[in-house]
């Protein structure tokens, strides 16, 4: 079988990073309309789409191991098949247990793929020792930011599930050929008998890493929060209506995007450790500065409620860019285990804590407000400081 050129290798890799943005995040702009099909409070809302946790956990419990045993190609496949299925029906629905369902499902299969293309890049990774895990996220956000733009021309203009299902079918054959395409350097099934791991060898061998585990939950948690509530609180908060109400959204992935491709460039200057710590507090701060400063002026004057909002979200979208993926890379190094693996068992741990913290968000919203909820993450952001030891040992 003929083996690809690092480069194009590369490339193709990049792609399905993008389209995995597209897939996933393609309904984000548009849960309004969702959340108005299901009748339901942001409270009730926000706990609903926080169980497609449960999927997320049984993923990576097992898929790392199954990656490892049998190779990336097959779980791939079917991961993004359930994807592109899961999220017609959840832009369809409007019974709160049907949703339930393909929220698990969804979780599940994004999950998976995660698995499969982050064990890919960490595979490249240490085959050519060009540091891509980064960059690769920058295409994610790259794809997310298109869905962000589309969805907001769209609103208004496409009927929702007719959107969702054009989407899903264009990202699932464009996947499935990439796929291919990169089946001869995916990561094969393990045959070394002296490198096994078995399912239950993660939890005999299960480690809990305190300082990667709060580090990435502290890093992440403020862009999980602006993807479930960024364009329902600039719409049904701040009163901003029509597809303008993504632009503050639309700014925090363009700066992620800038932060993601160009964190190489700064580490020819500065050590990873002087990053992540002033990055975080300088994001963290940006948002809650950006919050406070509306609260203060109200939603009376639009083009400054907007003006604002967007100066905050992408301060801090640039400031929290590189976070996440840096404490994964982190990881990958502090770990005796395979990339896969060590994905999954982070993952776990990750997920599980994610879980919480979406509920406490959309519990104090709904007893609050979405202006205090919000804040959560950005202050969780102010202490990743404490976390950033971890890149001094990596």
């Amino acid at each position: 079988m003929k083996i690809l050129s690092t480069d194009r290798e590369l490339n193709l890799l990049k792609i399905l990073f993008f389209l995995f943005g597209i897939q996933i995040m393609s309904w984000v702009p548009r849960f309004p309309e969702v959340k108005a099909n299901l009748q339901l409070s942001n409270g009730q809302f926000g706990s609903l789409l926080s169980l497609g946790s449960v999927g997320n956990l049984t993923s990576l419990i097992i898929v790392g191991h199954l990656v490892h045993k049998f190779g990336a190609r097959q779980i791939m496949r079917i991961a993004a098949l359930v994807m592109a299925l899961s999220l017609s029906f959840l832009t369809h629905s409007t019974s709160s247990l049907l949703f339930f369902i393909f929220i698990v499902l969804q979780g599940a299969s994004i999950s998976a793929f995660h698995i499969c293309i982050n064990t890919q890049g960490f595979h490249f990774q240490d085959r050519t020792k060009r540091q891509v895990v980064t960059l690769l996220s920058g295409f994610w956000s790259s794809g997310a930011l298109i869905t962000s733009i589309l969805a907001g021309f769209m609103v208004d203009r496409v009927e929702l599930g007719t959107y969702s299902n054009v989407l899903a079918v264009i990202c699932l054959v464009a996947m499935l050929y990439i796929i291919q395409q990169l089946s001869p350097n995916l990561v094969t099934a393990n045959t070394n008998p002296d490198s096994d791991h078995r399912a239950r060898d993660m939890f005999k061998g299960f480690k809990i890493d305190r300082l990667v585990s709060g580090g990435l939950l502290c890093s992440i948690m403020l862009e999980f929060s602006i993807g479930d509530w960024a364009a329902i609180f600039v719409k049904e908060d701040m009163g901003i209506k029509s597809g303008i109400h993504t632009l503050p959204y639309i700014l925090f992935t363009v700066a992620m995007i800038t932060g993601r491709l160009n964190l190489h460039k700064l580490l020819e200057r500065y050590s990873i450790h002087e990053l992540a710590v002033k990055a975080s507090l300088l994001s963290g701060l940006s948002f809650i500065a950006g919050i406070a400063a509306v609260s203060i002026v109200g939603t009376s004057n639009k083009v400054l409620v907007i003006l604002i909002l967007s100066i905050s979200f992408t301060i801090a979208g640039l400031g929290s860019s590189f976070l996440g993926p840096s404490v994964m890379n982190a990881a990958n190094t502090r770990s005796k285990f395979p990339s896969s693996v060590v994905i999954g068992q982070i993952g776990v741990i990750n997920i599980s804590l994610v879980f919480v913290a979406r509920w406490v968000i959309a519990w104090t919203a709904q007893a609050t407000s979405l202006s205090i909820a919000i804040l959560i993450p950005a202050v969780m952001l102010l202490t990743v400081p404490y976390f950033a030891k971890i890149f001094k040992s990596a």
